[in-house]
Order: C-alpha cells, then structure tokens, then sequence
C-alpha cells in the first residue's frame, strides 16, 4: 500500500514560509539593525581604551602630567563623531568621546615600587536608531593602571 502526504506535508515540501522561518527570519533582521547599530559605539570604546593604554605608556618618559592629560582628550575627541538631539529639535554632529581635562583621573605613584599610573574617566555617548528616530544615551567608564617603571634590558 502507498501512503500520500497529506497536503499541508507537500506545502512544506515546497518552500511555504512556517511561523518559525519567520521567527528566525524576524531574529536575523533584529539582530543586524542591533550590529549595524551598537557595533560602532561598542568599536569606539575599544579605542577609547586603546587611546588610555598609549598615553599610559607616553606616561613612562614624559613626566608632563597636564600636557598628557591634554593630549589624551585631544586624541579621544577625535575618535569618532556622533549625532546629537539638541534642546530645540535640532540635530547637531558632536564627538563621540567628549572629556574634558578636569574629568579624567591621572594619578601618578612615583614612590611605588614598581611606580604606577591610573587613568581614569567616565564619558557618555549619543547612540542614534536609524528608521526609527530615536536617540537614547550609553555610559562607558574606562580605567587603566600600570607598571610606569622604564624597561631595564
């Protein structure tokens, strides 16, 4: 005896879209709007954190403390640019990392053994949802400490 498929079995067989295809279909568009839009704020971080290691470094033969925290703030300010809801409406281009010298923490210990440095600082960022239009804002703290004593070979 040969048993058919019933007809909702051959419509499957066919292609036909299941609840679960869209599901799945749905999750995949969700999660690349979701990349397209926190990947680039989540790579700014990242090099936020890069920028804090290479002035902890310059840190080891410049002893020029304000002129590294300025150049710190200089380097992060240009990082990236972001957009930003003014007050009236209006939309305006800011950068993405915007500290000021007053906000990071730079301690020198020069009587550690080995010495050290700290740096530290707190920014917020504008994250923008394209189609959607809307703006929400996402903290980040980033802090390094190390080792400042010059290599000995």
């Amino acid at each position: 005896m040969i048993h058919s498929a019933s007809p909702r079995q051959r419509s499957r067989e066919r292609g036909e879209f299941s609840w679960v295809t869209m599901l799945l279909l749905t999750s995949l568009v969700g999660g690349g709007y979701l990349a397209v839009v926190w990947g680039p704020v989540y790579l700014v971080r990242y090099e936020a954190g890069v920028v804090a290691n290479e002035f902890a470094n310059k840190a080891v033969h410049n002893h020029d403390d304000a002129s590294l925290v300025q150049g710190l703030c200089a380097k992060l300010a240009g990082l990236d640019q972001v957009k930003f809801p003014e007050p009236d409406g209006s939309i305006s281009v800011v950068p993405a990392v915007d500290v000021r010298p007053e906000d990071v923490t730079w301690e020198r210990n020069a009587t550690a053994s080995p010495p050290t440095i700290r740096v530290a600082f707190a920014y917020t960022t504008s994250v923008y949802y394209p189609f959607i239009d809307r703006f929400t804002e996402k903290t980040f703290s980033i802090e390094r400490a190390q080792d400042i004593q010059p290599a000995r070979w």
